[in-house]
């Protein structure tokens, strides 16, 4: 009896996990998206990749905090990597590098 319920919190805290990944990557494609078009660069494939993963303090609350890479292109010939990072559903950066200067 002990060993179900066991396995019945592991599966649903498994399950939990994985609908607060799939929620924060899509919150995290939307912020770059946005952003890419405020800054006038191409967000390029439409996705996010993560990068890093781990546990932060947020107004006094422990949260998942969750790091992700993605591409971008200012003149599209070129790629750059921005990151942005979450904290729950709080944004907590997104960076964008600026692009090289470009020789004439």
């Amino acid at each position: 009896m002990a060993s179900a319920l066991f396995m019945l919190i592991t599966l649903a805290a498994i399950a939990w996990f994985w609908v607060d990944s799939m929620r924060a990557r899509e919150l995290a494609s939307a912020v770059c998206r946005r952003t890419c078009r405020r800054c006038d660069v191409q967000f390029l494939d439409d996705t996010v990749a993560l990068a890093a993963l781990g546990i932060t303090r947020v107004d006094g609350k422990i949260r998942i905090r969750r790091v992700y890479q993605f591409e971008f292109s200012d003149d599209g010939r070129d790629r750059l990597s921005g990151i942005v990072a979450i904290s729950g559903t709080h944004i907590d950066m997104i960076h964008l590098p600026q692009p090289q200067a470009k020789l004439t």
